[in-house]
């Protein structure tokens, strides 16, 4: 879901600027000179691109029998090895931990939960997730900028994803009377603060030991992925009877207002 944008070295870096609103405001009386105020830089991130493959083989057995499926061997593995690296990539973007790739070492990069940090709360382990704790996070996402910054996309293992399913404002429970089914519509909640999508996440920490069951609450369009090298495919040498291949990318992540977003975490499993 997240936008796309370019990064020309291993060391991505760009550029983060805040408006920040006014607590008072001084008027000119007529006829004043000019009075100006010291300009504040915007400020430079970074985070390093990260190399990921995925490789697949086919035996020469395989390319000469006829498959049950209809498809070509090397295209179906080819094919799964492409799924599998985007899933890897998906894992990496939520949990990745910087690395700089010295001393033959591959490079690693920062994924969401390492980089948003200014509303960042451990919670105590086993805390029960709250309808006024989701409002009170938004809120406090809302303070960083208001309306336009306040986090529209919230990230949750399946166990919080049914805690918030439960909450009681502006969510009703209904039975389609077409086919007798129960629906939860609690796909999009409301507060004050805006309004953002609740999605279940299979990356987003669930297991109840340190450090418990994660709440991710993102400015979605305040996150992109930056690709050095999109994945592609390519061929390696023959060693055999077999053909070799691995899917190829390198990336990171970047960031334009972490403080706008909400990382806490410590519930219980069930939310």
């Amino acid at each position: 879901m997240l936008k796309t944008s370019t990064a020309s070295n291993t060391l991505h870096e760009w550029l983060e600027d805040y408006i920040t609103p006014p607590t008072s405001v001084t008027f000119a009386s007529e006829g004043a000179a000019a009075t100006y105020a010291a300009l504040v830089p915007p400020a430079r991130r970074r985070n390093i691109t990260a190399i990921l493959t995925e490789t697949f083989r086919v035996s020469g057995t395989e390319r000469a029998t006829n498959p049950g499926n209809g498809v070509d061997p090397m295209d179906y593995q080819s094919g799964k090895a492409l799924k599998n690296w985007k899933m890897k990539q998906e894992f990496s973007l939520v949990q990745g931990a910087i690395a700089s790739g010295a001393s033959g070492t591959a490079r690693g990069m920062d994924g969401l939960i390492n980089v948003i940090t200014t509303l960042y709360t451990a919670r105590n382990s086993g805390t029960s997730l709250s309808e006024t704790e989701f409002q009170d996070m938004h809120q406090h996402s809302w303070d960083q900028g208001g309306t336009e910054n306040s986090f529209d996309l919230v990230l949750v293992p399946f166990g919080l994803k049914r805690k918030i399913d439960g909450f009681t404002a502006g969510a009703t429970k209904y039975v389609d009377q077409s086919d007798k089914k129960l629906t939860q519509p609690v796909a999009i909640y409301e507060t004050s603060a805006g309004i953002a999508r609740i999605l279940q996440h299979r990356y987003v920490e669930s297991a109840a030991a340190t450090p418990g069951p994660r709440f991710l609450g993102l400015k979605e369009d305040k996150f992109r992925v930056a690709y050095l090298r999109k994945p592609f495919k390519e061929m390696l040498s023959k060693d055999g009877d077999r053909e070799n291949g691995q899917i190829v990318g390198e990336y990171t992540l970047e960031f334009l207002a972490e403080r706008s977003s909400v990382n806490r975490h410590g519930y219980n499993t069930n939310g």
